[in-house]
């Protein structure tokens, strides 16, 4: 037997296990407080980087941000920069000195943070959009947990009294079947497959490369799930990251 068939053949295993666990504690059984707080805690930090570049522009916020660089009025955070040697000269002398070796960087992130909103490339503007962008951040993440946490609390009260009737314990199970074999997925290759296969990404040898994608080709229950790894490709996507072909 080849190593693809015995990866096959562990992940059957894992995903079999799943599949009784979850005929075994049905749907409701499966909501703890643990596991709802998980993935709300998952699923807002997602959807703020999903929603949040929506209206990142937009004039509100810029407002927000024009208002936050006003905190920042001395002359090292008014003065307008075109290069990174401009900006590492503007912070020599001060206490930015230190971060003058990372001119270069903190130039490349000021044009992407401050170039698409029309606003002046200046670090005041700089720290200011930084700075809003850290608030609504952590605001829309709070309200989506918040509201993600009762949404999945109030379907378990739901799913509770619907499964007190014994004809809908059958429905319990079958949904718990699938709650399981999805959450196993999620967790198994939507989370540390795709960790891994970005690792392997990163370290952007052509030898390792090639090993996994050969073992990925050799096999074919992991192939189906590898090519169904649309969670994981999306999150890759958002950190600018392609997974293996």
């Amino acid at each position: 037997m080849s190593v693809g068939s015995f990866i096959d053949i562990g992940l059957g295993v894992i995903f079999v296990i799943a599949l009784i666990v979850g005929a075994v504690r049905g749907m409701c059984r499966q909501f703890s407080r643990p596991l709802v707080g998980i993935f709300s805690i998952a699923g807002a930090i997602v959807l703020v980087m999903v929603l949040y570049p929506l209206f990142a522009l937009s004039s509100p916020m810029k407002s927000f941000i024009s208002a936050a660089s006003g905190w920042f009025k001395k002359e090292l955070y008014t003065t307008p920069v075109a290069t990174a040697e401009e900006l590492g000269a503007v912070m020599e002398g001060s206490y930015l000195g230190v971060l003058k070796g990372l001119s270069g960087k903190m130039f490349s992130k000021m044009e992407a943070m401050l170039v698409p909103a029309g606003l002046e490339l200046t670090l005041g503007n700089f720290f200011g959009r930084i700075i809003v962008n850290i608030i609504v951040e952590f605001v829309m993440w709070l309200v989506l947990y918040l509201a993600i946490k009762y949404l999945l609390f109030g379907i378990k009260y739901l799913l509770k009294k619907i499964t007190s009737v014994v004809v809908f314990k059958s429905i319990d199970k079958i949904f718990g079947i699938i709650w399981a074999i999805a959450l196993t997925y999620i967790i198994t290759i939507s989370l540390i497959w795709t960790v891994a296969e970005i690792i392997i990404v990163k370290i952007n040898s052509d030898n390792i490369t090639a090993m996994f994608t050969g073992l990925i080709d050799d096999s074919a229950f992991f192939k189906f799930l590898h090519n169904t790894n649309v969670l994981g490709s999306f999150l890759a996507g958002l950190f600018g990251l392609k997974l293996l072909p």
